[in-house]
């Protein structure tokens, strides 16, 4: 390792006035000089190769000896301590992550750094040198790889209705395609690589995405419903000038270039928009693309396994390789029974629909749903309507199961309904009764109904119905307020969004609605409910 680096890395952490290091070589526990039993703000770490480790933490002690018995090889910790709010931690962290590699050291971090040094969790699958060669010539190499599909029964049997949608589609052929001829020239061993390393999800953002390619936290390659679609790349590659920017406009005119921000390749990544398949095809057939989309898929395969293979559809993979069959039969081609038709129900002012107020207020706004990756989810969903009189409280509890009529929009989201996750059954309504705990002024208040609880323990794969293991019905529905969905599903994850972790703990935790105040004072709800 170059010693220089060392040196770099020394002077920067002086210059941000990090504290003077820390002696951890050979250390087994942890103790920070002040004697404090908890300090927030970043560290910075050096190991034995003379890498380093860029973090943040609200304990910094903890997190330190974590490392330590993780890696073993930590040498030194130098310190920046901080009052701070997580956010603001992991904010800061990226802007210190980035300007240390541009100073040319290496780091382990996988997150905010574009190259990981000291890791490679390929080499699990493929070792450095069958990387390079890879990497060299992409296509020659996956065409001489003779790996069979593998099996996955149970994400079948979970997508096969997203498959179906799919498969139905009057251009499925051209995108399938246009998918091989993404994988071929930009994965890695595809078929060897699938699922752990990438995957593909259809059917996502409500049915806006056709297909999703996605490698790490990241996704790579997208085709939406009416057919555009963009492509991530390395920059440096491709348009690392304003000349070659100009170069590629004049090759493909109607691609349109994105500066674009994602953790997995920091820095280094532009999208490429385009506006139909023609122009998808033509990015694809440039070699100085695919190449720049080869080196971002491996750069960040090396970094970590893929986050999304729940969402991951293995039929599609399928149909992109029709000559080489799974293990298990696919099940994109059953029969399936004709989808009932549903009526859209109004949205009033006071309901958000999944993920989204309609407000850009960091209050209201949580992550979208289809960016939560393998994380545990929380499910609140709807029984049916009282005039069907089906789906209703007392079939679920007869039944141990909780079921829906079938809807495009929210199958895939009950397909996605996983064994040991919680659900919860709720209704909406608006009211003016004497249970709103603060004055509505004469106006009507958004509530949502809490009627069960229950842990899923089985999901059919059908979209519309999973088994339950129902809690003890309460004598009466609890009610949260204000903040409200009537989607038919909703899911939820803790430790994304504080208004989720209000919902998740008042539902499932049994804990009171702790945000009443803050929402009623709320822009959204202020001149109706707010303190005058």
């Amino acid at each position: 390792m170059n010693r220089s680096s060392v040196a770099v890395a020394e002077a920067w952490a002086d210059f941000r006035k990090f504290l003077p290091a820390i002696e951890l070589a050979g250390a087994r526990t942890v103790s920070l000089p002040d004697g404090r039993s908890v300090i927030s703000g970043w560290y910075l770490l050096r190991f034995h190769d003379d890498s380093y480790y860029v973090g943040e933490s609200v304990d910094l002690s903890r997190r330190i000896a974590q490392h330590v018995a993780r890696w073993g090889d930590v040498v030194t910790a130098r310190l920046l301590p901080l009052v701070a709010s997580k956010h603001e931690l992991k904010r800061h962290e990226r802007i210190l992550t980035r300007e240390l590699e541009a100073l040319g050291v290496p780091l382990r971090n996988v997150i905010n750094a574009d190259i990981t040094t000291g890791r490679d969790a390929l080499d699990d699958l493929l070792s450095t040198v069958e990387q390079d060669r890879w990497l060299a010539d992409p296509r020659t190499y996956n065409a001489a790889d003779t790996t069979p599909l593998k099996p996955m029964t149970a994400q079948e049997i979970r997508y096969s209705n997203q498959a179906h949608r799919y498969h139905t589609k009057p251009d499925a052929a051209e995108v399938t395609a246009l998918l091989r001829t993404f994988v071929e020239s930009s994965v890695p061993a595809p078929r060897a690589t699938e699922f752990q390393y990438w995957s593909v999800s259809t059917g996502t953002y409500g049915g806006k995405r056709r297909l999703c390619v996605s490698v790490g936290t990241m996704e790579v390659f997208v085709v939406r419903d009416d057919l555009t679609g963009f492509l991530n790349v390395r920059r440096s590659l491709l348009v690392p000038t304003g000349e070659a920017e100009r170069a590629f406009g004049r090759r493909h005119p109607r691609a349109r270039l994105q500066h674009s921000d994602y953790d997995d390749a920091d820095g280094d990544v532009i999208s490429i928009h385009c506006p139909n398949l023609d122009t998808l095809q033509g990015i694809l057939d440039d070699p100085e693309v695919t190449a720049a989309a080869a080196r971002l898929t491996l750069d960040v395969m090396r970094k970590h396994c893929c986050t999304y293979t729940r969402n991951h559809c293995p039929q599609v993979v399928a149909a992109v390789y029709p000559e080489h069959r799974r293990q298990t039969p696919s099940h994109y081609d059953i029969e399936r029974a004709p989808v009932e038709p549903s009526q859209p129900t109004p949205m009033p002012p006071d309901t958000t629909t999944s993920g989204d107020s309609g407000s850009t207020d960091d209050l209201l706004t949580a992550p979208e749903p289809d960016d939560l990756g393998d994380i545990v989810c929380y499910w609140l969903v709807m029984p049916g309507s009282k005039k069907s009189g089906r789906n209703q409280l007392r079939d679920f509890l007869a039944r141990g199961e909780w079921r829906m009529a079938p809807h495009p929009r929210f199958e895939a989201k009950v397909a996605d309904m996983l064994p040991g996750e919680r659900i919860a059954v709720r209704t909406r309504r608006n009211t003016g009764g004497d249970e709103i705990p603060f004055d509505r002024r004469g106006n009507l208040v958004s509530v949502m109904d809490f009627h069960l609880t229950g842990t899923i323990t089985a999901n059919p794969g059908d979209g519309c119905s999973v088994e339950v293991a129902w809690d003890p019905a309460p004598p009466r529905p609890r009610s949260y307020f204000l903040y409200t969905n009537q989607d038919a599903v909703w899911t939820l994850a803790r430790g994304l969004h504080p208004i989720w972790d209000d919902v998740i703990g008042f539902v499932f935790d049994g804990k009171p609605q702790q945000n009443i105040d803050a929402l009623r004072n709320h822009r959204f709800w202020a001149d109706r409910f707010g303190d005058r």
